[in-house]
């Protein structure tokens, strides 16, 4: 019974705590940082309208949208294959997006990862629980970049996810041990190059049979299919992956 009452206390001071939170930092939208009104979720009503969101159709591997009705996969997907089952991109990668994901990833704007969480789970959410996977595991970065960020976006994001769907986070079992050129800055070939042998596992800490990877971004699919390679050769037999948004080509 006292138990029980320090349960309930303990939830009462929470709920106080959250509602102090709200009312001297109100929420913003993470698009233009504006303070969102009581009627909006996330992000602002006029920001909403500016979003790019995906469309079918779709391609059948990473989610990318495709002009084709007839085709099932983009030329991307189609002449490289991918070792990873299926992707659940959100959005397209175009602006105000784009500078937001910046704002999150580079400028401490780890509160806007809740945003981000919401609009892949409205856009994804049954989709990834009926894929069911066992953990969420974000897309690491190096320890030199996380030591200068002070955190690694992908997994502030998949923290987000989890809290939503009520499912497990990992974000040691995967590592990135070469600090690699970033990819905005090479070709697809480079890519490629860049990322080959980037990624280990911990394999005494990697037990499940079915992921789900989480990324702000996917271009070329490079660094998913890096990561998924990694898991794969430790044991992992299915391999899925969500981001923010996806770029068109």
């Amino acid at each position: 019974m006292k138990r029980k009452k320090y349960a309930t206390k303990i939830k009462k001071i929470k709920l106080i705590i959250s509602r102090l939170r709200t009312l001297f930092f109100p929420p913003v939208c993470p698009l233009c940082e504006e303070v969102l009104r009581g009627t909006e979720t996330r992000i602002c009503d006029l920001c909403r309208t500016k979003i790019t969101y995906l469309t079918e159709p779709v391609c059948l591997r990473c989610g990318k949208e495709i002009d084709d009705t007839e085709k099932e996969y983009c030329d991307d997907c189609k002449n490289k294959p991918k070792s990873y089952i299926k992707g659940f991109p959100a959005m397209r990668y175009r602006e105000p997006v784009r500078r937001s994901i910046v704002n999150f990833k580079y400028h401490n704007k780890k509160s806007y990862a809740k945003s981000f969480a919401y609009e892949i789970i409205k856009a994804h959410g049954k989709d990834i629980m009926k894929v069911s996977p066992e953990v969420l595991i974000p897309v690491p970065v190096h320890k030199s970049k996380l030591e200068k960020r002070g955190y690694n976006q992908a997994e502030v994001l998949a923290r987000s996810i989890g809290a939503y769907l009520d499912i497990p986070v990992e974000g040691t079992v995967l590592k990135r041990t070469i600090n690699t050129t970033p990819q905005k800055l090479l070709d697809n070939e480079e890519r490629q190059k860049n990322l080959e042998r980037a990624f280990i596992t911990d394999k005494k800490q990697l037990q499940y049979k079915k992921v789900m990877l989480v990324d702000d971004i996917y271009t070329t699919g490079s660094t998913i299919e890096a990561c998924t390679k990694a898991l794969r050769a430790a044991g992992v037999k299915e391999v899925y992956y969500t981001s923010i948004c996806i770029g068109k080509d």
